[in-house]
């Protein structure tokens, strides 16, 4: 039964969950009476009616079990074959209405408490909590390093000061609101000393621009048009940590840095826990400091000794380069400590996660059961050490097996509030503690039943967990390793007989062979595992992630060994450590030094296995249907007995064919992915197996009336390490985009702008991704350079040459063309802005079936009207029938009357700088006058309809 309430809990959330996250669910909400109401007329009747429907099932049970040992009958009584199957149905269904009755009310309550408009405040910032991110500079000998990227990102708790000057009090907050609140430290560094002591228990007066948490609006799409749900869903991320609004600090008061005391003994508790995770931070941070200063300090003394003048400044570039490799190797090794410590993320970039991702050990990455069972059953046996040894007569009382047990419950229980409550601690937890309590009251349950409690609690408690990728690998891992070790863990009569006897040699060459066969054993057990996990997983893997590692399998046998019984232990003994009086610091340090370089080796280890394209990913994408699908084949292949086995052959056919048929029917229509970020678009073609990915960088300048100084373009582009930002494109945007279109090679990658960015981008996926073609705007084919006005900055391509995309470059296939209609090398004495926006690419797209009209496309790029002027000019520009252009570029009425678009697709974005001028909006609305009578016109902005993907199907726009 409680498998039945559970399995019935999970899919009442995730029918909640689901729709939480469409247009319809998000574009209201209700007054707090309807709320009450709605509380108290659904979700106290369903309680009351499923409470009875388990007192009768109960008392029917009982019933019947007690008439049958009275009778001594083997038939069954009238209630086993009709009544209680009738009535757990009927249990299930009250459970299915109640969890998701719940679910959109808990929904509705955090709708309502949202922040509704913008607005600027001067207030009081609490911190409950350490801050997401770490912005700090390092002093060096020949240099500053800086820790972060620039930004600090902390939840806090914004109270408004009464006192200030709100913009708008209508809609200032009501006190405490909980907020993602960002500063930028790299423009502002003398925030950095005050913020940094913006620990857990502290607060401070800040000026704050407070906006809205992004929510999808609904918007009606094309018919040919539907929306693409990519990467990372930041507002779900934001509602699972209850987060209320979004801000950015524009203003502080140094001298107001103080503590608070909070009111509620829950907060006092949370506070206590976030500062031991502060302090133990700063102590990694002064470890990574000291790191970074050693290994500075050797590299200028090794540049010193460089003799020859003449090797002088390559000595300096080398040394350069040999400092920012090495520091960013500490930094990131440090952050796995200080992750796997305390379940601290701070330190860890795109390029470390992105690392463990390829190779399939980003599950090592979060603090999972093993790590807390380790440390419980440590502290636990030298507990019971203790207590033998001095209190023996305590025994008589309370058992070792039970002392053991409650003893591993306190410090999972300390252990998973310190490393944040993640679900995996969370789990881990509650099963030591119903375990624990069965033991003591002498209930037997299995281990699948306090599972199923512990998930159902879980998710009541909170209901968006049903939504985490953390949430069901825990679980079905779990689940795995129980079944695991009921059938291919278990080891037969014959091998351990073979080991009982090797543990028992006659001679040294016995001992050295016992050891090897009982190395062997485990080697072969851990393989099994791992083959089993992976396959089992591999559909939910598949389901949040979109991409698969095959090594993984075998990474896996080295790094779980290496981080759980190597650098754990050793992490968390240095964490102890560090609290010793006089010598605390000094042990700990230089267990964390031991540590750091063990780590720079793995790491080294894993860049191998990638630069060689050993390790790759694989991406795939599954539909709701062969999710379905992989679900049953999974139950039939735990559940013995409820279905014959035989019913896996076809459903995995089935599972094969979907996908083949589905691809067969896909491959004459092709389809256009158009993303919605602002600053670098991201489009993908794709036809049958051809695949284009199309990319325009539009990182310029905007006007300074336009936008607060904290929202300059030139400082965002400054304030975000190159790297980072690069492996936080190819992670949140193009790898999803890739693994939603089930893209595994592409036939081409076109630049539409001269950018180095988009260029390293490129040469990163090319690691990855086969790429067969690449049109680089911009490109010197002569020089074998890209021709940008920044000529202090180089671009590499050791990866994919490119080649340069001018006008008249066509690629076609199977009716499909793609054309560079712009893109210009002019040996003319030009400014910078004139020749970037002469060697600016626009792509015509042209569909052409063989029973219908062709469909058009084409996609602007740039900020600069020279581009369509010289294209009118030099080429023939047809009418289109879908538009996209980035915001940058200006919309003019005789653009619109030359291309006749019956779609315009703006990629515009959530700030007011990266709207559409007051010049381009008088010009569409004349337009809409204007046009033809006949001639359909729509207009669709990014910023409301988020990515979409369009099937070039002229059938559907005639």
């Amino acid at each position: 039964m409680i498998w039945l309430i559970t399995v019935a809990s999970l899919l009442g959330f995730l029918v909640v969950n689901t729709l939480a996250n469409q247009p319809l669910m998000t574009g209201y909400a209700l007054p707090s009476y309807e709320i009450a109401s709605y509380d108290a007329k659904i979700w106290q009747m369903l309680s009351v009616a499923l409470l009875i429907a388990l007192l009768i099932n109960v008392g029917l049970y009982h019933g019947c079990n007690r008439k049958q040992l009275k009778r001594a009958s083997p038939n069954p009584a009238f209630a086993y074959r009709f009544a209680l199957p009738l009535l757990s149905s009927f249990i299930f269904l009250l459970t299915l209405m109640l969890s998701a009755s719940y679910g959109l009310y808990h929904h509705k309550l955090y709708q309502n408490a949202l922040l509704p408009s913008v607005l600027t405040v001067d207030a009081i910032v609490e911190s409950h909590q350490i801050s997401d991110t770490v912005s700090q500079t390092s002093l060096l000998s020949n240099d500053n390093a800086l820790i972060g990227n620039g930004f600090i990102k902390q939840i806090l708790q914004v109270r408004v000061d009464k006192g200030g000057d709100a913009d708008a009090s209508s809609a200032t907050p009501q006190p405490p609101l909980t907020a993602l609140i960002s500063a930028n430290i790299k423009d502002n560094p003398d925030w950095e000393a005050t913020l940094s002591q913006l620990r857990p228990g502290t607060q401070l007066n800040v000026k704050l621009q407070l906006e809205p948490i992004a929510q999808p609006k609904p918007t009606s799409l094309p018919n040919n048009a539907k929306p693409l749900m990519l990467g990372f869903d930041e507002a779900q991320w934001l509602r699972q940590r209850g987060v209320q609004a979004k801000g950015v600090i524009i203003g502080i008061e140094k001298t107001s840095l103080q503590e608070f005391n909070p009111s509620h003994v829950k907060d006092r508790m949370v506070i206590a826990i976030e500062k031991l995770r502060w302090q133990l931070r700063q102590k990694i941070l002064a470890n990574l400091h000291t790191t970074l200063l050693k290994q500075s300090t050797l590299i200028v003394n090794a540049k010193n000794d460089i003799a020859q003048p003449v090797l002088k400044s390559s000595g300096e570039t080398s040394s350069q380069s040999a400092s920012q490799s090495s520091g960013q190797s500490a930094i990131q090794s440090h952050a796995i400590l200080l992750g796997l410590l305390t379940g601290d993320k701070s330190l860890m970039d795109s390029d470390l996660k992105n690392r463990y991702q390829v190779t399939g050990i980003s599950h090592l990455l979060a603090i999972s059961g093993p790590h807390v069972m380790m440390l419980a059953a440590i502290v636990s046996v030298f507990v019971l050490w203790l207590v033998k040894w001095f209190a023996p007569q305590l025994l008589v009382k309370l058992p070792s097996s039970l002392l053991v047990l409650w003893v591993s419950v306190v410090i999972a229980g300390f252990y998973a509030l310190l490393v944040g409550f993640e679900i995996p601690a969370q789990r881990t937890f509650w099963m030591l503690l119903l375990l624990t309590l069965s033991k003591q009251l002498l209930v037997n349950f299995s281990a699948y039943r306090l599972l199923a409690w512990v998930a159902l609690g879980m998710i009541w408690l909170e209901p968006t967990a049903v939504g985490q990728a953390g949430f069901w690998l825990s679980f079905v891992a779990v689940v795995l390793l129980l079944k695991f070790s009921e059938t291919i863990g278990t080891v037969s009569a014959i091998e351990i007989k073979d080991v009982s006897q090797l543990l028992a040699p006659t001679a040294r060459s016995d001992v050295l062979t016992g050891f090897v066969k009982i190395i062997s054993h485990q080697f072969k057990a851990l393989l099994k595992l791992q083959i089993w996990l992976f396959i089992w997983m591999l559909p939910i893997v598949v389901w949040f992630f979109g991409k698969v590692s095959v090594i993984g399998i075998l990474v896996n046998l080295l790094a779980v060994p290496f981080l759980g019984l190597v650098i754990v232990p050793l992490d968390m003994l240095a964490g102890v450590v560090s609290w010793l009086p006089v010598v605390g610091d000094w042990l700990s340090q230089t267990i964390w030094s031991m540590l750091t370089t063990l780590l720079n080796v793995f790491h080294f280890l894993l860049n191998q296995l990638i630069d060689t394209g050993v390790a790759k990913q694989s991406f795939f994408a599954l539909s709701q249907t062969q999710l379905v699908l992989c679900l049953f084949i999974a139950l039939l292949g735990l559940l013995k007995g409820l279905l014959p086995k035989m019913l896996m052959l076809p459903l995995a056919i089935l599972l094969i064919l979907l996908p083949l048929q589905q691809r067969s029917l896909n491959n004459n229509k092709p389809t256009l992915a158009v993303g919605d970020n602002p600053k670098l678009v991201i489009s993908l073609l794709k036809k049958g197996d051809d695949s284009w990915l199309i990319l325009s960088d539009n990182q310029v300048k905007a006007a300074q009336a336009d936008k607060p100084n904290f929202l300059k373009t030139k400082q965002a582009i400054s304030n975000v390490a190159a790297d980072e930002e690069i492996s936080s494109l190819l992670n949140r945007d193009i790898y999803p985009l890739l693994a939603n279109q089930q893209v595994h090679r592409l036939t081409g990658v076109i630049s539409q702008t001269p950018s180095v960015r988009v260029n390293e981008l490129v040469q990163q996926l090319a690691t990855h991704v086969p790429i067969k073609a690449y049109w680089l705007a911009g490109y010197d084919v002569e020089h074998s350079r890209l021709d940008v006005t920044d000529k202090a900055v180089s671009a590499s391509f050791r990866a994919i040459t490119p080649r340069s995309c001018q006008t008249a470059q066509r690629w076609q296939q199977d009716g499909l063309e793609v054309t560079a209609v712009s893109g210009w090398h002019l040996d003319l004495a030009l400014t910078d802005e004139q020749k970037l926006a002469t060697q600016t690419c626009y792509i015509h797209i042209r569909f052409m079936p063989p029973t219908s009209k062709p469909y058009d496309v084409l996609m602007l790029a740039g900020n600069s009207d020279i581009p369509m002027q010289m294209t009118e000019k030099l080429c023939t520009v047809s009418a289109t029938h879908l538009l996209i252009q980035p915001y940058t570029l200006s919309i003019k009425t005789s653009r619109l009357a030359l291309t006749k678009p019956s779609l315009l697709h703006v990629v515009t974005g959530a700030y007011k700088s990266q709207k559409l001028g007051e010049d381009s909006q008088l010009s569409l609305a004349s337009w809409s006058v204007d046009k033809p009578a006949d001639h359909p016109f729509e207009v669709l902005y990014a910023d409301q309809v988020g990515a979409v993907i369009y099937a070039l199907t002229p059938d559907n726009t005639d």
